[in-house]
């Protein structure tokens, strides 16, 4: 149970990770150490050698000599040791041993660590070897001393130094990790456990306040998080309260826009059947309230348009967009204009282009963009002024760019700074701006997008990009 509490903690990760680590740096520091302790070892023990080979000599005394070679062979496990004179080897006390190989260690030549490998024998091996170590006598007339130890006994004082060492660094692991663990605790888990707490309070219940306390005034990440945090909550708040108050007003404009639009509708008729008067004063009357009806009709529609489109998914596929254009460009481009004044449409799509797209998705893009553009044309009072709209196919990357180019008198400022507003890029009288809205939101739904090229005098240019297929 604690190891799992631990494993799932960021600061118990934390705390097993730098135990880890500490345990694996000391084992590297191990390896070059084991090596000098080898070295030390058999260096104390030939110097102690030496220093018996100079008692041995002083003390003439057979029984004092006999207790000094026992203390030294209990004190450094040293089974035989010789002094060579002239080549010949003078026994001082102990016996060679009678089994086992003898490896041999020469300390006579210049002093230097041992290679690694000889350190990895005396830890790992398991025979009952002896080593040979020759050292230099102090003694005049010997020119060195010969010492034969059980390779055991190096084995069994290297491993109690590891042990040593792993205790040791046990203990600074622990208590580095216990250390780190508290300091991180303090500055990191706690915060985070708050902030985490704050995000699933927020989660469940955005609106709802659980603390009014401002962030803290820490400088460091964990500071910047908590304060984007609050800011983030603020906002989120803030955006709610918005959209809580748009829904209600939206709703209440729907119902509005309905009951409007009835009310429009009955007195539509009634305006028909006086423009059929047959007294002219009253029938021209009529026409004007005809007209000023239809123009409340058609801001209603839109408006209830704008507000149930925001639901619809589109149903994406295959469409042959040079027959899709010229659809809608017969049954949007004859109520505009009539002899001099007849809007010209030019499709320069090709026809075997195929994109991947809602066809009645599509269709409403470019009616928009169709319609706008026939009413921008239509506005010209020159009679033999050129009125042509044109569409052209052009490639973008992994779709297709709808070049959409009238001949109108082009966009004020005013409409182009607002121009994907909703309920602010009209661009004429009795227009509610919801049109180019409504196309862009269309063309974005179907990883496409809708953007204005240019504008001005010689026309207006909107590309439409479509995925293609």
């Amino acid at each position: 149970m604690i190891d799992g509490f631990i494993s799932r903690r960021l600061s118990g990760k934390l705390l097993l990770m730098t135990i880890g680590f500490v345990m694996l740096a000391e084992l590297v520091i191990f390896i070059p150490s084991a090596v000098t302790f080898r070295q030390n070892w058999l260096t104390e023990r030939a110097q102690q050698a030496g220093l018996l080979a100079q008692a041995l000599t002083g003390v003439p005394d057979y029984e004092a000599s006999e207790i000094l070679t026992q203390q030294f062979m209990r004190d450094t496990d040293v089974t035989m040791m010789s002094a060579k004179r002239n080549g010949m080897s003078e026994f001082m006390l102990g016996q060679p041993p009678e089994k086992g190989r003898l490896t041999l260690i020469d300390m006579r030549e210049e002093k230097r660590l041992p290679l690694y490998r000889h350190a990895f024998r005396s830890f790992f091996a398991k025979d009952n070897n002896c080593l040979r170590i020759l050292y230099p006598s102090p003694v005049a007339g010997q020119d060195a001393l010969e010492l034969v130890i059980p390779e055991a006994k190096l084995r069994k004082a290297m491993r109690g130094h590891f042990k040593n060492i792993f205790w040791l660094s046990l203990l600074i692991a622990l208590i580095t990790g216990l250390l780190i663990y508290l300091a991180m605790l303090a500055l990191i888990v706690r915060p985070i456990e708050k902030l985490a707490k704050g995000l699933s309070d927020f989660r469940k219940d955005p609106e709802k306040r659980q603390s009014n306390l401002p962030p803290t005034s820490r400088k460091d990440e964990i500071g910047q998080l908590e304060r984007e945090f609050h800011d983030m909550k603020q906002g989120v708040r803030a955006s709610f309260k918005q959209r809580e108050r748009l829904a209600t007003l939206g709703l209440a404009m729907a119902k509005i826009n309905h009951d409007l639009r009835n009310v429009l509708t009955s007195a539509s008729l009634v305006s028909d059947r006086i423009a059929s008067d047959q007294d002219e004063r009253v029938s021209k009357m009529g026409s004007r309230l005809t007209r000023a009806i239809d123009r409340g009709v058609k801001l209603t529609g839109e408006v209830l348009n704008y507000s149930q489109s925001g639901g619809e998914e589109p149903e994406v596929e295959p469409v042959r967009i040079s027959l899709l254009l010229g659809e809608v460009a017969g049954d949007t481009l004859g109520n505009f204009g009539a002899g001099p004044r007849k809007i010209n449409f030019i499709n320069k799509v090709a026809t075997d282009i195929t994109v991947t797209a809602d066809p009645d998705h599509t269709y409403r893009i470019f009616q928009n963009l169709f319609r706008n553009a026939a009413q921008a044309m239509a506005g010209i009072r020159e009679d033999n002024a050129q009125r042509d709209l044109t569409v052209e196919a052009i490639a973008a990357g992994e779709g297709i760019t709808i070049r959409v180019i009238d001949t109108g008198p082009g966009m004020p400022d005013k409409a182009k700074d607002n121009l994907f507003k909703a309920f602010a890029g009209s661009t004429g009288h009795g227009n509610t701006g919801l049109g180019l809205t409504i196309s862009k939101e269309l063309a974005q739904d179907q990883n496409g997008d809708l953007i204005l090229e240019s504008t001005g005098a010689a026309g207006t240019i909107f590309n439409v990009t479509i995925p293609e297929g």
